[in-house]
């Protein structure tokens, strides 16, 4: 509408439909955000091109290639120490709930989504959890240590009987209890930046993926193979479980010279 006087879609070029994409950039969209547009765009004008009641014979936009992915945002690794100070301090405050979501969002390298279906029922006893539905409809359980049961358990003390069956519940001053909504997961990660902060002092951004790709690194750098990495994972390829590690280019040329990292690192800058 601005450039090209409000012209129609199916009298585009492929040096404007290419312009569009470009512009799209520059106005800070992120490469998955324009491609689902030009994607869009491109399925317009390719049903323009079949129908009968649009003088238009081919789809320019065709040629116009996607953009390459980019993460839209940065991917933060915790160590296991992080992991476990957290943990400490929330023990420290009795909150065992949200004690309970760290240790086994981590430990079980699960999504968001899956962690919230998880039910209360037999995890004092065993160290899986009920089955769970991950991406593409697969089923699978979540496995534990004894370090989360103990958590479970405390949790669950602390929370008392009721006849509710999702594992995460809030016990209002009331009395009332409600069941946590899996959006809640992020206010909760929120909460352990700030608490984190008193450790770190600064701000660390997390969030629940971010335990997620956490716990993969840091078995990664314990030895565990990608193979296994990938079981626990859930995914399809080992590729994109590899996508999940963080980059050690810096590390391994690091190595090479006999630097720290981060002496490394001051040097290249």
């Amino acid at each position: 509408m601005k450039e090209h006087d409000n012209k129609s879609f199916i009298e585009l070029t492929r040096k404007e439909i290419r312009n569009l994409s470009m512009y799209f950039q520059e106005r800070g969209m992120s490469h998955s955000r324009v491609n689902r547009i030009m994607s869009s765009l491109r399925s317009l004008l390719e049903f323009c091109s079949f129908d009968d009641d649009y003088n238009y014979e081919y789809n320019v936009g065709s040629r116009v290639k996607g953009l390459p992915k980019n993460p839209t945002r940065e991917i933060v690794f915790l160590s296991d120490n992080q992991i476990q100070w957290l943990k400490a301090e929330l023990i420290r405050k009795n909150d065992w709930m949200r004690a309970t979501y760290l240790m086994l969002s981590y430990i079980s390298a699960a999504r968001k989504a899956e962690v919230h279906q998880v039910r209360k029922e037999g995890l004092t006893t065993n160290f899986y959890t009920n089955s769970v539905t991950g991406k593409r409809k697969k089923k699978f359980r979540l496995y534990y240590t004894p370090e989360v049961q103990e958590l479970i358990t405390n949790y669950l003390q602390d929370r008392g009987e009721d006849d509710i069956s999702e594992l995460f519940v809030k016990v209002h001053k009331n009395g009332k209890r409600q069941v946590v909504t899996k959006g809640a997961f992020n206010g909760w990660c929120t909460y352990f930046e700030e608490l984190l902060i008193k450790k770190e002092k600064r701000r660390i951004p997390i969030n629940p993926h971010c335990l997620r790709h956490s716990r993969l690194e840091n078995l990664s750098r314990s030895g565990v193979p990608l193979e296994k990495l990938k079981s626990l994972a859930h995914h399809e390829d080992v590729s994109t479980t590899a996508n999940y590690l963080a980059d050690r280019q810096e590390d391994d040329i690091a190595e090479i010279y006999g630097m720290e990292k981060e002496e490394f690192a001051i040097l290249s800058n």
